[in-house]
This record gives C-alpha cells, structure tokens and sequence, in this order.
C-alpha cells in the first residue's frame, strides 16, 4: 500500500511540473518575431527564482566557515564570483548552476553559482528546469538584455522577484539552445581574443615612441652634446586649486587643468572644468601661456604636455616656461621631458616616489644639442608621432566596433539569427 501511495504522489508531482511546463510553453506575444518552434516564455514557468536576504552580520567571517556569500554585483568575476566573505548561518542560498542576477544597482549584470552558495539581498538566483531550459541559454539571453534593465527608468534601482517572474523569455527547443550556446561561446571567444591582440598592439604602438626617444638621446654622450640642469633654461612654478566650498570661485572662463586634461599627444585644447576671476586670486593657481611645457609633478608622475592655450593648472602640475627659445625649442624640450622625466621616479636610494617638487624637477639635466640638432630630433620624432597616432586612431576604432560585436552576436542569437 505505500508504494501505490509514494507511486501515486510521484505520479501527481510529475504531472503538475508537466502542467506548470506547458502553461510556460504557453504562447505570449513577445517583442519581436520568433522562428518556427520557438515561443516567448515567463521566466517564472520554466525557472525557480530565489530572492537573496542578508542573514545576520554576526554569522560573517572571512575565515572560510560556512557558505561562501555573495552580496552583489561587486564579488562577480567574468563568468563566476570570488567569494571575500562567508557565512555560517545561511538565509538564501544558491546551487551550483545557478544563474546569479544583480538585483539591486547596478542592476541587470550575471555570473554563474559554481559551488552551493549564500546569497544576499544585492542577488537572485535563477534555477532553470533543465528538461526546459538550458541554464547556459539563460546566463546570455540575461547578458543581451542587461542593459534593457536600466531603460526601465532613472528611479528602476532594485529588479523584484515578479520582474523576474514576468521577464519574457525566448524558449527554443532544448537541443536547438544547446547549439546556440557551442556557438555562441566559439563566436565571443573569438571576440575576446581579438580584444586582447588589439590591446598588445596598442601597448607595442606606446613602447615603439618610447624607444625611439630612448634611442636618440642615448647619442647625447657619443655626440658630445653639453649638459645642462632644467632649471638654468626655464622658469618652473606650479598651480594651485581655489576652494571647492566657494562657488563663486567655480564654472568661470578661465581653462583650469588637471592631469586627466593631458591627452595622448600632449596637446592641451581644452579642459573638464574652468574657474573665475576670483577664484584665480583667491588661490595659488596662475594663468600659464600658451606654449608652456606641462609636468606632473604629484600621483601620476611625469605625464607631459603641452599648452595651446592661455590656461591655469592644479598643484599636481608644475609649468615649464622657456627662458630663451633662441636656444631651446620647446617642442625639444617636451620630447626631452618624456624621455628623462621618468628618472625622476626614483631618487635617493632608488625608492619609488608618489610626487616631486620642485627642487628635484629644477635639478633634472637635460641633454643640450645645437638648435639645429634639435630641429632635426623634432622632425623626425614628430613624424613618428604622427604614424602612431594614425595607428592609435585605428585602433581605437577598431576596439569600438570589437566591442559592439557581442553584443550584435548575443542579439542575433536570441532572434534565431545565428
């Protein structure tokens, strides 16, 4: 008698889990078109969804007892997490294969569970029923869609568990997902792999420059050339900063840089912020002229520039201002500062050092060629800065269309395209 009872129980459990299935399978009118066998699905129908919940702090140690705890978005790695935090007393938990979604700001992004998890608030877990839906499939049909999450509006800061329930998936038969995922995984491989080789190429493009200003003044000893402290030949100072608290000293007409204002090529045009009048008084900034020689002198050291225009910088910039350009050539002297400013980084006994000042900036010597030496260096480092820029140009164009790539792959694949 108790085996027809347990038999009659299964029985009854596969056929309400056949029942929810089909009601999942139940046609909705999705936002676009699918191809013959697919349907648009509620995600609720075909996945167990479980709302994470902080258990209390007092269960959390970083001592391995317990579960590993997930808390958000900021313990996910590329495809899994990396727990920092475990906890011994569990509230919500995750099983390995599960689909882990960030619930809470940043909202949208996913990992994978990878071992039997605790997870809290800032998460769900998404259990896919297998016989219907692949938990792969899922983890990048939630990809494509992650940024759709934001256009739900500036106030959308938490995803709810009946967003979820409600999500409409397309629901291709199993085999047909299993073979979109091999596929998809060869095609983003691919994709991350020509993102990496671009990377190197632009970092070789930065090291090509760098030899060549190392090349040619390593010639300054064998062609004899004289050598001669940055200080004899230019005037330095630095900025300064008007109070932040002071609004009347902000958002005037007058170009305020920072070192994020130095771009690539070293050519300042422009800068994020401005400051007034009174704000100029008020503080130890100084307008520089155009064609002065930036160098950073705090945090991130020996970042050169240049001024095309009338402009006051912070205290992390030091201004080289040429006392003679009947001697030096500036454009020299900018070329000269990216080649021996590095040395600046290490002084004493070889320690690292986090800034400068003006002393030792002062006291830097500088090879000292003829004018017409000088010229013929600027030539031709400037037609090398000119190719690499070309190249780095490319480049940049080339890493935009990269990575505009997955996501034209993940949007294809859930249209049937693929």
């Amino acid at each position: 008698m108790k085996i027809v009872n347990k038999q009659a129980k299964l029985d009854a459990f596969i056929k309400e889990d056949i029942n929810n299935v089909e009601a999942g399978r139940e046609e909705i009118q999705g936002p676009y078109n699918l191809p013959q066998g697919w349907k648009w699905v509620r995600l609720g129908n075909i996945a167990e969804i479980v709302m994470g919940q902080s258990p209390p702090s007092i269960t959390y140690n970083k001592e391995g007892k317990g579960l590993p705890f997930y808390q958000g978005k900021a313990d996910f790695g590329v495809l899994y997490p990396t727990p920092q935090v475990w906890c011994s007393e569990p509230n919500k938990i995750a099983e390995a294969g599960d689909v882990l979604i960030s619930v809470r700001a940043p909202v949208g992004p996913v990992n994978f569970c990878k071992e039997r998890s605790c997870i809290g608030r800032g998460l769900a877990a998404i259990r896919p029923k297998s016989h219907v839906l692949s938990n792969f499939f899922l983890f990048y049909y939630l990809r494509s869609i992650e940024n759709k999450w934001l256009g739900k509006g500036s106030t959308f800061e938490a995803i709810k568990k009946k967003d979820l329930e409600n999500l409409q998936v397309p629901l291709p038969p199993l085999e047909e997902q299993k073979r979109i995922v091999s596929r998809l995984e060869q095609l983003i491989s691919r994709a991350e792999e020509a993102k990496r080789l671009r990377k190197l190429a632009r970092e070789e493009a930065e090291r090509i420059m760098q030899a060549a200003l190392n090349k040619v003044f390593s010639k300054a000893e064998e062609k004899g050339w004289e050598w001669i402290k940055l200080g004899e030949i230019s005037k330095i100072s630095a900025g300064g900063t008007p109070k932040r608290s002071i609004k009347e000293y902000w958002n005037g007409d007058i170009p305020w840089v920072k070192i994020s204002d130095i771009p690539e090529d070293g050519l300042v045009l422009d800068t994020e912020e401005k400051i007034t009048e009174e704000g100029l008084k008020n503080s130890s900034a100084k307008i520089f002229p155009r064609g002065t020689i930036l160098f950073s002198i705090f945090a991130t050291i020996a970042k050169v520039g240049i001024l095309g225009i009338d402009a006051a910088t912070n205290q992390a910039i030091a201004g080289i201002q040429i006392k003679d350009v009947q001697i030096i050539d500036r454009k020299y002297l900018f070329y000269c500062l990216k080649s021996f400013g590095f040395s600046l980084l290490t002084v004493g006994r070889g320690m690292a050092q986090r800034n400068i000042n003006q002393t030792i900036l002062k006291s830097l010597k500088i090879p000292f060629p003829s004018l017409e030496e000088q010229k013929i260096i600027i030539v031709y480092l400037d037609k090398l800065r000119e190719t690499i820029e070309s190249i780095r140009e490319l480049q940049q164009k080339t890493e935009e269309e990269l990575e505009k790539l997955v996501p034209s792959i993940l949007d294809k694949a859930f249209r049937g395209e693929l």
